[in-house]
């Protein structure tokens, strides 16, 4: 592989380190570097093998590409890579933020890291002392892991070795976490920076030959949420999980079969999103759904007009016509204020002038009617406040909203360029907040929105979406 020099690239012999290292792995050795950076520098061992130079340079390129704020929590969060460090026109490691001082602990004697391996196993004489947390700081602990995972899944990378050496938490509330070894991650479909390690006790039985993936990811995830809830750092998904008292018995009961669900074949291990909507109480119940018939006889038709659209003729389905939701009665649906109606832009590029999709929608007693676009009706249900808590996001309800109007009206898809405009975001920026956007919408596993062509194209499940989020399918 040809060696190809980035704009960000450090030489090695420009950087300022400290005269001992701050420890060694399996590939490298961290060193601090000295300045106001607050870097650290990990230099490959020669026995690492070769290293995979583009690889790298995507993990450097994505945090540079974030908005100034979403780059500084993942900065916050993880020991990503910031910038390449080289000699001549060989890579030689790279440069990432310094691990924060409130992830050491006082353990045996001397500062340490605050590993998960913390938090597996009873405490003894070394690490007495160390702030345990009870059960409602572990589930927070186990929260704070299967949030971060879903957001990294999210962007489409690949762990690979999550293990109790690789994450860290803050030994005292409020908690938090920090990742180790973000340069072993990889794009999904990719080639990593080097040879993907794996930590002993921490391997899926059923990785396939390629190497680890999403689904090695899920099933190392129910490793660790197991391990922390239960304090037992040898369980697994086929075995009983003994959890420690005091979670609520929904809760309980929700963890435990997501863990045995995870003993099953690949693609049936539960997501992240799962795991923290188990913990919060609001996991979802994932059906085989029927196959859906289309309606061969059209539905009666009424003309309606949106404030700012030109005037024109939309067919919308009366109230008689709507589908009945089948809402459990322990959990029935809040009545939420309804936002006022939007038009799309008139410099949106490909977006028609029209009126967008409007679903007429009664409620009280009295079936007085509220009309409604299917995005409002989206943003403002249950399910999506919900996925909100589950994995906050940049993209906002009003330009979530936005998009599944338009997208609508466009029959599904949307070329990314056009939605950047509706969103009145710069492209680069409009992709990754569709990528903000399918963490919020697809749910359980399902694709309700995906970017297609390269991610030029956005696309959207309709009847998904109505199923996931308004509980709203065609009987078959």
């Amino acid at each position: 592989m040809a060696f190809t020099a980035h704009r960000l690239d450090r030489q090695r012999g420009s950087l300022a380190l400290e005269p001992e290292s701050l420890g060694e792995g399996g590939q490298g050795v961290v060193t601090r570097v000295l300045g106001p950076e607050k870097l650290v520098y990990k230099e490959y061992m020669p026995h690492a093998g070769t290293v995979n130079d583009r690889a790298l340079t995507d993990l450097v390129d994505f945090g540079q590409n974030l908005t100034p704020v979403d780059r500084h929590l993942l900065l916050k969060h993880c020991a990503w890579p910031v910038a390449r460090v080289v000699g001549g026109d060989r890579v030689m490691g790279f440069l990432m933020p310094e691990v924060p001082a409130e992830f050491y602990g006082t353990i045996g004697g001397r500062s340490k890291l605050v590993e998960l391996q913390y938090l597996l196993f009873k405490p003894n004489w070394a690490w007495q002392d160390l702030h345990q947390p009870d059960i409602t700081g572990r589930a927070e602990i186990a929260l704070l892991a299967a949030r971060l995972i879903d957001l990294l899944h999210g962007h489409g990378f690949v762990l690979g070795d999550i293990s109790f050496r690789n994450l860290l938490w803050r030994p005292a509330p409020p908690y938090k976490m920090f990742v180790l070894d973000c340069d072993g991650f990889r794009r999904h479909g990719g080639e990593p920076v080097l040879r993907q390690a794996h930590t002993p006790d921490w391997d899926d039985p059923y990785q396939p030959a390629t190497g680890p993936d999403l689904d090695t990811d899920r099933y190392k995830l129910a490793l660790l949420m197991g391990r922390i809830l239960a304090c037992n750092a040898q369980i697994r998904p086929g075995k009983e999980l003994e959890l420690l008292p005091g979670l609520e018995p929904q809760v309980a009961t929700a963890i435990a079969e997501l863990f045995a669900r995870a003993g099953g074949p690949r693609g049936s291990r539960p997501i992240a999103s799962e795991w923290a909507q188990a913990i919060l109480g609001r996991r979802r119940i994932i059906v085989k759904r029927p196959p859906i018939r289309h309606v061969s006889e059209p539905a009666e038709r009424v003309a309606i007009h949106l404030p700012g659209a030109t005037r024109g003729q939309q067919p919308i389905s009366t109230p008689a016509e709507q589908p009945s939701s089948q809402t459990p009665p322990s959990t029935p649906r809040m009545s939420i204020p309804m936002p006022p109606l939007r038009s799309v832009p008139s410099s949106s590029p490909s977006i028609p002038r029209q009126s967008l999709p409007v679903v007429l929608s009664p409620t009280g007693s009295d079936a007085q009617s509220h009309f409604m676009t299917l995005g409002e009706r989206i943003t403002t249900s249950d399910t999506f406040a919900d996925q909100r808590q589950i994995s906050p996001s940049a993209i906002s309800n009003d330009q979530v909203t936005m998009l599944i109007d338009s997208l609508a009206a466009g029959g599904g898809r949307l070329p990314v360029a056009a939605a950047a405009t509706l969103i009145q975001e710069p492209v680069e920026r409009a992709r990754l907040l569709m990528g903000a956007a399918k963490r919020l919408l697809n749910i359980d596993g399902y694709h309700v929105l995906t970017l297609k062509d390269g991610d030029q194209t956005v696309a959207l499940n309709l009847q998904l979406l109505k199923e996931q989020f308004l509980d709203e399918e065609v009987d078959p």
